[in-house]
């Protein structure tokens, strides 16, 4: 009997070497291919028959639709649309910058116009670098999670209005409103402020450290905090109606590390009968701009980070006698929306630890991951760190 013990543990022992081989070789990296080569169709109108320069000018067309369709597949068709004036002063205008090579493969010549059918190599990681630097969010990106912590006091206030104070808000502030639908329409999640049963009853001012913190135990991965104050303007429109002024004054930081990732001042004045009203909608606008300006901000810092973010580590526990479920994982994790690479460390009788390098913070991913559904068993995600998921397999 001992003999046969022996030989079953051998051959288990066998068994996790070729599962961990075979796991631990594949690496599920997106595409990250340097170049990119298409064959694009320009067109040009041939004036004063000067033909050399019609040929030329069709090359140049179809150069600048080459580096149009990269951006195209590396950006979501609503933020070119949002973006379109952007995008061709900083990419499509400098479209040298991405052009590594070409070749005209043929050309044809009908009345006053020609075309050209070129052979056009990108360098896509310079399209998508630059496209990041800018604060667009590429295609497949993971947004941060941004928690508003902004004060606000309107034409009429004696005092700032916040929700971190001693007095609960059934609704947000007006500024914080409008910067927090601006940046949901952008793509980012928003974290919605606690359902206290009592008020923290914090400062007004609180240290940014304490905002910081208590950012981070609610789920966010961006704090945005500051003010946004109303108060009456000069008048220039004479009779009952009144000018009034805003200013939105924020600042955001990286709930993880603590670092700034941007601040914006916008002001707007509107002009309004009633004080309360043109102080509200003095207040809306300023915060839509100060959201707009964040956004490119925080995503531009935000991309940068996660291009050189540290890798998650994935414990798993339960996998002894459940290989199969945890390889259903496995592949359920690397396809995720921001998993670049997955790779094996290590695996025990009945463990499994994995490094994944995800576009991301270890809560986002947890999040995504209790999305997903499995067949034949679940998963009870039991622990997450700023560096580690924890996860237990639940099999029937």
């Amino acid at each position: 009997m001992s003999d046969y013990n022996a030989m079953k543990k051998w051959i288990k022992q066998i068994c996790l070497a070729i599962v961990l081989a075979l796991v631990g070789t594949g690496s599920y990296a997106a595409d990250s291919r340097a170049v990119k080569q298409l064959k694009v169709l320009g067109t040009a109108v041939i004036h004063e028959k000067n033909l050399a320069d019609g040929r030329q000018n069709a090359v140049n067309d179809a150069l600048v639709a080459a580096v149009g369709q990269v951006v195209m597949e590396l950006l979501t068709g609503e933020t070119v649309v949002q973006r379109f004036q952007q995008i061709n002063d900083s990419i499509l205008s400098e479209r040298d910058n991405y052009v590594k090579n070409y070749r005209v493969l043929t050309e044809s010549v009908s009345g006053t116009t020609v075309r050209a059918l070129v052979q056009v190599d990108i360098a896509v990681d310079r399209v998508s670098r630059d496209l990041s630097r800018m604060g667009l969010a590429l295609a497949g990106a993971v947004y941060p999670r941004i928690l508003f912590m902004v004060a606000e006091r309107n034409v009429t206030d004696a005092d700032f209005t916040y929700w971190w104070g001693d007095r609960r808000l059934l609704s947000r502030t007006i500024c914080e409103g409008a910067m927090a639908a601006t940046l949901e329409a952008t793509g980012f999640e928003i974290v919605d402020p606690p359902d206290l049963t009592s008020p923290l009853s914090l400062p007004v001012n609180a240290p940014e450290a304490d905002m910081v913190a208590l950012a981070g135990r609610l789920g966010a991965d961006v704090l945005v905090t500051g003010y946004g104050t109303a108060a009456g303007a000069p008048n220039t429109m004479g009779g009952a109606t009144r000018a009034y002024e805003a200013v939105v004054d924020v600042r955001a930081f990286n709930v993880q590390t603590g670092q700034p990732m941007g601040r914006t001042r916008q002001e707007s004045v509107v002009s309004n009968q009633d004080e309360v009203l043109g102080g509200r909608e003095a207040l809306s606008g300023a915060g839509v701009s100060a959201g707009n300006d964040l956004a490119r901000q925080i995503m531009a810092v935000w991309q940068q980070e996660q291009d050189r973010s540290a890798v998650i580590d994935v414990e798993v526990e339960g996998t002894g006698g459940h290989i199969a479920s945890f390889v259903r994982l496995r592949t359920a994790i690397s396809s995720l929306s921001g998993v670049n690479e997955l790779k094996m460390k290590a695996m025990s009788p009945d463990r499994a630890d994995m490094a994944v390098k995800y576009q991301g913070s270890a809560r986002s991913l947890a999040d995504a991951l209790l999305l997903q559904t499995f067949s034949g068993f679940g998963i009870d995600i039991f622990e997450v760190t700023p560096k580690t998921i924890r996860i237990r397999l639940v099999n029937p």
